[in-house]
């Protein structure tokens, strides 16, 4: 039998998880007990009693009092008790929930093309790989970070010089991130390796992410357990950033406008497309993972 894959998930949404870890298991146990005790007594007057206090759920520490109480009327009487408690993580739910849909029939459908998204239905749980790309609303806010540094490093400019050429950079991105923030959840692209020459639309809970999560996805090759939510047939085509109010702008203009920011010749950037053409399929990501 294949052994456990030990996954490394930079990406849960811990509220379906649980759900799906307990529909599939029928419940789901969170920690467990084992004592260990061992006796011996000339007398049966002997008395033992324990009490545990069990961690908070998902504690990457674990911490239990035991308190334990013995009397005898003999001295020569001895007493043990053991106990041994395991509570899960985040992070070995989703391993174990991974194996086990893995291992099952009927649950996680990996697609071998397009036609078999095509085949699919929204909410069918699906795994895919492939290299994640930001949003070009993500990506143009970077660029201008990197812009704005590489101003402030120039060293031929005047410091009254670098703050003018800074100020309508420093506005543009302004404008972006406020609109990036508004939203609680993100897009980001992945082009696929399995199944080939696809593009998934993988739609992010923000409050999901770390602070270092975007950069730790972007250019990165991953594997995505999510729900379909959307087919985009062919010659059908979405935003790439469609939570955004920038989204509401005719795609020829977001591309002019997204042109002119990246016509700066001393920063290499490379922005995805404003819209997203079919086929491609849109994921909720239960997980994100290597």
């Amino acid at each position: 039998m294949e052994p456990m894959r030990l996954i490394h998930p930079i990406y849960l949404d811990v509220p379906m998880l649980v759900s799906f870890a307990a529909a599939l298991q029928g419940g789901l146990s969170f920690g467990s007990e084992v004592t260990h005790e061992k006796a011996a007594s000339q007398l049966d007057t002997s008395k033992v009693s324990g009490k545990l206090g069990l961690s908070d759920l998902f504690g990457s520490l674990f911490k239990a009092s035991v308190a334990a109480e013995m009397s005898s009327d003999n001295k020569s009487d001895t007493s043990e008790v053991r106990r041994e408690s395991k509570a899960h993580t985040e992070a070995s739910i989703a391993i174990v929930l991974y194996d086990q849909l893995r291992r099952s029939t009927g649950y996680l459908v990996q697609p071998k093309s397009v036609e078999d998204f095509e085949a699919l239905e929204p909410g069918s749980l699906v795994e895919v790989a492939g290299t994640v790309e930001k949003n070009a609303v993500n990506a143009v806010i970077d660029y201008l970070d990197a812009v704005n540094i590489f101003v402030s490093l120039q060293s031929q400019a005047a410091p009254k010089q670098q703050k003018q050429q800074q100020q309508p950079l420093e506005k543009i991105r302004e404008a972006l991130d406020k609109d990036r923030r508004r939203t609680p959840i993100s897009n980001v692209l992945l082009r696929c390796s399995q199944p080939p020459a696809t593009t998934v639309v993988v739609t992010l809970r923000t409050q999901n992410l770390r602070d270092l999560t975007m950069s730790e996805l972007h250019k990165n090759s991953v594997r995505v357990v999510g729900k379909v939510t959307r087919i985009i047939h062919e010659g059908q085509t979405m935003s790439a950033f469609e939570n955004y109010g920038m989204a509401l702008l005719p795609p020829t203009t977001l591309e002019t406008v997204f042109q002119q920011i990246s016509s700066s010749k001393d920063v290499v950037a490379e922005f995805s497309g404003v819209q997203v053409e079919g086929p491609a399929v849109q994921l909720l990501p239960l997980m994100v993972f290597v």
